[in-house]
């Protein structure tokens, strides 16, 4: 049984960004299955052991993607997606999301946002920064946890939500209860008041 076996290790669900934010596995950890090869080894560890969540029920090509970088230990996977996970009565959870428009209203009728920018240094200089936003890279959220605060919601942005999403679950298992991720890259960036830089 899934949801017996699976507490013993990391769930990962490879679903896309939107998928995952409306309903995942409580616990879970979101990374697309193309993301998988970039970004496993800085969020995985290799002893312990892995259950999968997919698109499809085919769980092959997310199994060669963590097996060719030294994955082995894959347990198994939820049949039937989260439809058999709903349809068993189990809880699921869900991270809130808005689009970069709705971001930008908000920064231009509140005050003090805390947005975590996830993108490399080198994307933000080429494609904008976010004036005064937070910027620790995707793959560094683990060694810097201490500089994210846990008491104000967190807008987590990067350049279309997949590493947004990746982030904001790492960020609630690890007991972050406001997370919001960002939906879409700096082209529909409209704010007044936080022009890019």
């Amino acid at each position: 049984e899934f949801f017996q076996t699976a507490s013993n290790g990391m769930v990962v669900d490879t679903r896309m960004e939107l998928g995952y934010g409306a309903a995942h596995v409580p616990g879970s950890l979101s990374m697309w299955l193309e993301g998988l090869p970039s970004f496993a080894g800085w969020f995985l560890s290799y002893d312990t052991p892995l259950f999968l969540v997919n698109e499809t029920e085919d769980p092959m090509s997310a199994v060669l993607y963590l097996s060719r970088i030294g994955y082995d230990d894959i347990r198994g996977y939820l049949a039937g997606g989260m439809l058999s996970w709903h349809m068993k009565g189990y809880e699921s959870e869900g991270t809130p999301m808005v689009t970069v428009q709705d971001l930008c209203k908000k920064i231009d009728s509140e005050k003090n946002l805390w947005i975590l920018d996830v993108r490399s240094r080198e994307e933000a200089e080429k494609s904008g920064e976010i004036h005064g936003a937070h910027q620790i890279h995707v793959t560094q959220i683990p060694h810097h946890l201490i500089d994210i605060p846990q008491n104000q919601t967190v807008y987590v942005f990067c350049g279309s939500g997949l590493r947004s999403m990746l982030a904001a679950s790492y960020l609630q298992r690890e007991g972050w209860k406001k997370v919001v991720v960002v939906l879409g890259g700096l082209s529909g960036w409209n704010s007044t008041s936080c022009p890019l830089e």
